[in-house]
């Protein structure tokens, strides 16, 4: 007997993950998406030559879902170096985990990143949390503390705080402030403990291609917008519609297409990532670069292909550079300034530099407060066969996309 028809709308991470393990159960789903292809906030383009993503993004082998859907070698994926490269306005100097890499202990040892006692506090941290369920990470304690109130209490300086925490994790949560639940520094710290930072060969991109190309039986719509959901049908916004009896999921922000969530809008945090050509090889032995500058707009900077060579098609020499700054740009003449930063920063010949292309991403990472790892499928459920998915349900993490989009089919499947 075949089964009824289901309907998922956002072809996002979490939309695709629905879809897959939908067909797992023998159903043929429709996957709605609004957009021009399936990703949603992981996308790729080709730009002179060069593979940009749309915001800086790293896949962290360690998320428990990435384990159970990707094929990491499929990807081509390579990985940065435990650690980082620290510039402050007077010096700059590497800084490696020496739990991952042993032979870098002494040289970690001596590095100014912060005083003995942080590193000695560092290192039992990462062990500890080694030894943790990611459960335990999200503990109830650890999403109602921000996460530098929970540095502070474990008793780290002011100086490893500015010049690894402060840029790195504000990297990863896109706020300095570091406001964000300690629960998700604690579950990201165990991830980059537990696994690597990886670049997909042809872009993060990838990541959600090759999870449509698992699906078999879904019935991908695209440049399909969706106006709202009204019981087991789903309206487009042509006016054309779709009976879903089998059930609904809606993968991508809901407040716009159900009626009864109008009002009740998700808040978003902006990113600004500008990526620039260098002609001068820039050298980091695979490290991200982090700034602990108060007068410079950047945050982070990446030698992309020095990591990933694919990211430039066409072989050439010098070098692709991925720059993430503090705050979200307030106007274009900023770009310049940034450039005279990563100048700065990099010690490049004031030459070297050619501007590729600025991304704003609007909608870069659900705020959420408090942050979740795992519920109870019916968690989601809004109406009797409708459920819904995507990170804004958990945490803001790529693994939490996954996991939702799993929950959410699982859920409607026990209906």
């Amino acid at each position: 007997m075949a089964k009824p028809q289901t309907i998922i709308i956002g072809a996002g991470v979490a939309g695709l993950i629905a879809a897959y393990e939908l067909e797992q159960a023998g159903y043929s789903p429709i996957l709605l998406e609004a957009g021009d292809r399936v990703g949603g906030r992981l996308r790729t383009d080709v730009v002179e030559g060069f593979r940009l993503d749309h915001g800086f993004q790293v896949l962290l082998s360690g998320y428990p879902e990435v384990k159970r859907y990707l094929d990491l070698g499929a990807l081509g994926a390579k990985a940065f170096r435990p650690g980082g490269h620290i510039h402050t306005r007077q010096q700059h100097f590497r800084f490696a985990d020496p739990l991952r890499e042993p032979a870098q202990i002494i040289r970690s040892a001596l590095s100014p990143v912060g005083t003995l006692a942080d590193k000695l506090k560092l290192g039992r941290l990462g062990l500890n949390l080694r030894r943790k369920s990611v459960e335990d990470c999200f503990k109830e304690k650890y999403t109602e503390t921000k996460t530098i109130d929970y540095l502070w209490s474990l008793g780290f300086s002011e100086q490893i705080v500015e010049r690894f925490f402060r840029p790195f994790f504000g990297g990863i949560f896109l706020e300095t402030e570091l406001a964000t639940p300690a629960a998700m520094f604690r579950f990201i710290f165990k991830m980059f403990g537990e696994g690597d930072a990886l670049l997909p060969a042809e872009g993060i991109e990838a990541v959600a291609k090759q999870l449509a190309g698992k699906l078999a039986a879904t019935d991908i719509r695209l440049n399909t917008q969706v106006e709202r959901v009204e019981d087991n049908r789903v309206v487009l916004a042509g006016g054309l519609s779709f009976e879903a009896p089998g059930g609904i999921i809606i993968a991508c922000p809901p407040d716009k297409i159900l009626p009864q969530l109008a009002g009740d809008s998700l808040a978003w945090k902006t990113t600004s990532n500008l990526y620039f050509y260098s002609s001068r090889r820039l050298k980091e032995n695979r490290l991200i670069n982090l700034v602990s500058d108060p007068t410079s707009l950047i945050n982070t900077f990446t030698v992309l292909d020095e990591v990933a060579p694919t990211y430039k098609l066409d072989g050439q020499g010098g070098s692709l550079i991925s720059v993430t700054l503090r705050n979200p740009l307030e106007r274009e003449g900023q770009i310049g300034q940034a450039e005279q930063d990563l100048l700065r920063h990099s010690r490049l010949p004031n030459d070297s530099l050619r501007f590729l292309k600025h991304y704003e991403v609007k909608r870069a990472l659900p705020i959420l407060n408090p942050v979740s790892f795992r519920y109870d499928a019916t968690h989601s459920r809004i109406v009797n066969r409708t459920f819904l998915a995507g990170d804004h349900q958990l945490n803001g993490s790529l693994d939490a996309a996954m996991r939702s989009g799993r929950l959410a089919a699982e859920g409607l499947l026990r209906t």
